[in-house]
This record gives structure tokens, C-alpha cells and sequence, in this order.
């Protein structure tokens, strides 16, 4: 799956964060999901250094930006798992450090 958005007249200046805030949770619900119905998934940007010809290969418009390649595909191992996760006091910070 290749995240994407379209960006009339090319991407504006100034809010980068705001402009491509909304990609980013879409993926993540895709990933949760894919997750769900024992598919493994991988957040990768590797990809985007051929960005022009994958566009050209998938016949995207021009006004379309990729933003993340998510590789998919059935888990055949056995140790598919929840990971290890740090103690939330770890990593958790509310009002100070």
C-alpha cells in the first residue's frame, strides 16, 4: 500500500506538519488493521528516491505526492506477537521531564 495525498498547485510553503498530519494516521489504522487479520506490515520511505518513476509505473497524477510505502503480507512465522513495550513511567512525561 503507498500512502498518498493530492496537493493542488504543487505543496504550499509554511505548514508541512499540518499538511501531511492527516497521512500519517491513516496509515497507522491501516498498519492496526492489516495487524487484526494476521497481516505484518513495515512503515518505510525508501521508496521515495524513485519517487517520479513509481508515480509513472502506478499512473498517478501529477498533483499526487506519496507519502509512505507499507509492504504487506500474511505472517508465516510463530512468533508473532505483541512487542515488548517500556513501562509507561518511562516514556510518559506530563508537565516536566
Amino acid at each position: 500500500m503507498i500512502g498518498c495525498m493530492t496537493v493542488p498547485a504543487g505543496l504550499p510553503e509554511g505548514n508541512q506538519a499540518g499538511l501531511w498530519g492527516s497521512l500519517l494516521p491513516a496509515a497507522w489504522s491501516f498498519m492496526l488493521a492489516a495487524r487484526a487479520r494476521g497481516l505484518g506490515t513495515a512503515w518505510t520511505t525508501l521508496h521515495l528516491a524513485y519517487e517520479s518513476e513509481v508515480a509513472e509505473l502506478l499512473e498517478l497524477p501529477a498533483n499526487v505526492r506519496q507519502g509512505v510505502l507499507l509492504p504487506t503480507a500474511y505472517y508465516t512465522g510463530e512468533t508473532f506477537r505483541p512487542a515488548r513495550r517500556q513501562p509507561l513511567d518511562e516514556v510518559l512525561h506530563v508537565d516536566r521531564w
